[in-house]
């Protein structure tokens, strides 16, 4: 695919390095010279020095003739406009990277849609959310999002029978919010359908609004997640997110910040979570902080050697597990003698989500390992005259294996039934054989003119 990357820095090099490895034509913008010479030194891309916002710039790099574009600036609201400028130009998708979280939340205003971007990439966010999956239950549960992060994954083990197992999925009063997406038995994975059982053993994904599914686990007689006691070194963005998620699932959230202007912000933004004021690489400022009674110690400041110093020492205090984010892959066998439990990685997290865009037409995101066992998930943009437009979905004649799980339509999460009609601009979530991946996607796309 021909890639345009307007912003040659560390995560811009980061991308670029790994689509050049990916066999794909890689054009990179960046205003200093000096970056765009070493990224020519090092990796087979076409430089281009400029300004990114530049139609002049632009026009340089063909960015009406890309696959994909990516605006991974420092600045979100260059992002927004630059992806809007080559949008125009004729790019077939482009994805702007954005920090605040009001950009990529779409419940007031939807910036995706009114700048015409395909994606909008958080980093941060989505550091965060990785680390809420491996606190939650990394042995037996999955957590993953979809649609701007309107919609859940969540996966399960009914370890006990209950009043829904052995019950048709038809038959089971859930919200309206939440869908029943796949079941793992004896080793095979299925996409589930109306006519389905759940037993003890299985494990089952479901797919929703966070509550919603909360809600549903407890017709499982699956235990609710356990208060626990969440210690912090940092007060960024990628914590910022961290607590905000971590409150608002009952957790006793505490963070360590030298910078008081970052910890008043925190503060402000999250009242509930407990900010004090020290440098977290100290033992005892740790001790203070009580990181020998936390479930959970997260080194998450900007620097890594800063978080791997501060999760050895709250390790030698006796804190329960820690995680350090790292972004210099580097580290990773290093981390490991140290004895921290799991490290996290944002340029692993954006080498994940633009991989998911190396796509075309109505596929705008796919998973295949989510699931595993020939089931991916997929993110698919309903367009204009394709033929789900055209009737409801019981007309569409979908592949058997095949299940349309969620659709978010203008930030609103819909659960779609037999009657349900998509339209243009929806984005949908699917569940589907990787056999019938083609034939599911042409449902979704506009029928050559």
């Amino acid at each position: 695919m021909n890639v345009l990357i307007l912003g040659g820095g560390t995560v811009g090099s980061t991308v670029a390095e790994f689509l050049c490895k990916a066999h794909n034509k890689v054009t990179v913008v960046d205003h200093d010279p000096d970056v765009i010479e070493q990224l020519q030194g090092s990796l087979d891309i076409r430089g281009i020095t400029g300004n990114a916002s530049s139609v002049k710039t632009l026009t340089e790099a063909a960015a009406g003739a890309q696959d994909l574009c990516l605006a991974l600036t420092n600045n979100s609201e260059v992002n927004l406009v630059i992806s809007t400028i080559v949008k125009g130009m004729g790019a077939k998708r482009v994805a702007a990277r954005v920090y605040a979280d009001t950009f990529r939340a779409q419940t007031e205003f939807n910036y995706r849609k009114h700048f015409r971007v395909d994606a909008l990439l958080g980093i941060e966010y989505l550091t965060a959310m990785e680390i809420v999956r491996r606190i939650r239950d990394p042995e037996s549960m999955i957590v993953e999002r979809f649609a701007q992060g309107n919609i859940e994954m969540q996966e399960f083990v009914v370890l006990r029978e209950s009043k829904a197992t052995g019950v048709p999925l038809h038959q089971l009063k859930l919200p309206g919010t939440v869908r029943i997406g796949s079941i793992r038995r004896d080793g095979h994975v299925t996409i589930a359908s109306a006519n389905d059982t759940i037993n003890p053993g299985d494990r089952v994904s479901l797919l929703g609004e966070t509550h919603a599914i909360e809600g549903v686990k407890k017709l499982f007689n699956i235990d609710p997640l356990k208060k626990q006691s969440i210690l912090i070194a940092g007060a960024g963005e990628v914590a910022l997110y961290l607590a905000s998620v971590l409150v608002k699932r009952g957790n006793s959230v505490s963070l360590i910040e030298q910078n008081k202007e970052h910890g008043h912000f925190l503060s402000e933004k999250v009242p509930e979570a407990t900010v004090l004021y020290g440098d977290a690489r100290r033992r005892n400022i740790l001790a203070e902080a009580r990181a020998a009674e936390c479930d959970y110690f997260i080194g998450a400041t900007k620097d890594d050697e800063t978080n791997i110093m501060c999760c050895i020492e709250a390790l030698a205090l006796g804190a329960g597990k820690v995680i350090a984010v790292v972004h210099n892959t580097d580290y990773g066998g290093l981390v490991e003698k140290l004895g921290i439990h799991a490290t996290v990685s944002p340029h692993e997290m954006v080498r994940r989500q633009v991989e998911g865009l190396l796509h075309s037409g109505a596929l705008t995101f796919v998973n295949t390992d989510l699931l595993g066992y020939n089931i991916e998930v997929l993110e698919l943009s309903v367009q204009e005259d394709s033929p789900v437009t055209k009737a409801p979905l019981k007309e569409c004649g979908f592949p058997p294996h095949s299940v349309l799980a969620s659709v978010v339509r203008d930030a609103a999460l819909m659960l779609p039934d037999a009657d349900f009609r998509l339209q243009p601009g929806d984005t949908a979530v699917a569940l589907v054989h990787k056999n019938d991946e083609e034939r599911l996607v042409g449902f979704f796309t506009a029928p050559k003119k």
